[in-house]
């Protein structure tokens, strides 16, 4: 037998699909119609909780309460996002993605308690980020796999950006809504509501009937084969090394540097940090609106070239003077990541073989997540030492010379692929 580690088994190459339908079509997929919903009420309900958590952890831990529940919920990717894949390519996905729901929802609603009665500490804050991303470590890989059983893979680049762009949406919406609820009930309350949405979507993930077990043959996955199914595929694995270093990169700018140049630079308070946090979310919602109507043929390339638009996003906040500069700067950054997270989760859902999926998509959902923590970890210090302009301007240059130089990486080694390819039989 072919070890496909070290071959590329017929199986593992690339292959053509039909013509995408339009966007609109999909909702008349009833199965399509459950997934969508329940993602929907599950964002709209993260909405909520992001709130809730970022003020307890503030008011609990002060600043470093918050490095230490952002850093909760982003190291488990790390630690679970390739055994996500796993089970995702070894179990029934849909269950697997209704018990990674019940696990979010079960463990917000002691949360939810001591919230209510005034004793919350960070250590449960904490932990409660850990399990959440742990859960999500599951749900991701699994949502990955089953799309494809949905919509069919022709149609995927499509649901990726409606639900994208619903996702962005009702965070926005969620955090409208949430100042119009806290003059009725407490900011603790959020955590109930985001358990509840957790167990509407697995209420609606029950009614998929879809087949959503993968293939897995006689023996269990193997994690290297996720990434073997790379190999044949070197825009793909490019485009997942771009991801890691350019979210590294844009997170630990963002996460720490635009409140800070608001703050610092603008003279502004919360609210215009919240302003320019929402034009991010409106420029990914524009990206996942065009790209569902605007079908893309080489979706992992594109990826790369996406985050070219990081060198206006932001050459703008370097030398953003006023508040409408900042604004038009986190647009064109949700425009540009928005772009890459929906082209190269379609690019993988479109051309990597059923049986792989769950491990590749857990790959990009380890990575994009991870990196999140690395950012953290490795950039947002900087500006301790140096001004935002600063930072921003270097990060300006880094960003899109990693998508072109992963383009260039990549384009050579498809290049080098290419007469072993085209003596295949499939060529």
């Amino acid at each position: 037998m072919t070890d496909s580690v070290t071959a590329s088994p017929e199986e593992l190459l690339p292959r053509e699909i039909g013509e995408p339908e339009a966007a609109s079509a999909l909702f008349r997929r009833r199965d399509f119609r459950h997934a969508y919903a329940a993602v929907a009420v599950s964002e709209l309900g993260d909405a909520f909780q992001y709130i809730a958590l970022m003020w307890f952890a503030l008011v609990a831990g002060g600043p470093l309460g918050v490095i230490a529940v952002r850093l909760a919920d982003s190291i488990p990717a790390l630690v679970f996002g390739l055994h996500g894949g796993v089970v995702a390519d070894r179990w029934d996905r849909r269950r697997v993605m209704i018990g990674a729901d019940l696990v979010r929802g079960i463990v917000l609603v002691p949360v939810a308690i001591a919230g209510l009665t005034g004793h919350l500490p960070l250590a449960v804050l904490v932990a409660a980020a850990f399990v959440l991303t742990a859960a999500t470590s599951y749900f991701d890989p699994a949502y990955g796999g089953l799309l494809p059983a949905l919509v069919e893979r022709r149609n995927v680049q499509q649901a990726n950006g409606l639900v994208r762009a619903t996702a962005d949406a009702f965070s926005v919406g969620g955090w409208a809504v949430a100042g119009l609820l806290l003059a009725i009930m407490p900011i603790s309350a959020f955590f109930a509501l985001n358990a509840a949405s957790f167990f509407v979507s697995a209420l609606l993930l029950v009614r998929v009937r879809a087949r959503a077990t993968a293939d897995a043959g006689t023996e269990p996955p193997r994690i290297r084969e996720g990434f073997a199914a790379l190999r044949p595929r070197p825009m793909l694995a490019g485009s997942v090394a771009v991801l890691a270093v350019a979210v590294t990169l844009s997170s630990g700018t963002w996460i720490v540097g635009v409140p800070e140049l608001v703050r610092s630079t603008l003279d502004r308070g919360a609210g215009s940090f919240s302003l320019v946090a929402a034009s991010y979310a409106l420029g990914s919602i524009c990206a996942g609106a065009f790209l569902a109507r605007r079908p893309v043929k080489r979706k992992a390339r594109a990826s790369m070239l996406a985050w070219l638009l990081y060198l206006p996003a932001y050459a703008l906040f370097a030398v953003a003077g006023s508040l409408g500069v900042a604004l038009a700067a986190g647009l064109a950054c949700g425009v540009g990541q928005g772009s890459a997270w929906v082209l190269i989760n379609s690019a993988a859902q479109e051309d990597v073989p059923d049986r792989y999926l769950g491990r590749v998509t857990g790959l990009i959902s380890l990575v994009h997540r991870g990196a999140h923590a690395s950012g953290l970890l490795l950039v947002a210090p900087l500006f301790a030492v140096t001004a935002p302009e600063n930072v921003f301007a270097v990060a300006a240059v880094a960003i899109p010379l990693t998508g072109l130089a992963g383009l260039a990486v990549s384009g050579r080694a498809a290049e080098a692929r290419a007469p072993a390819t085209s003596r295949s039989p499939r060529s």
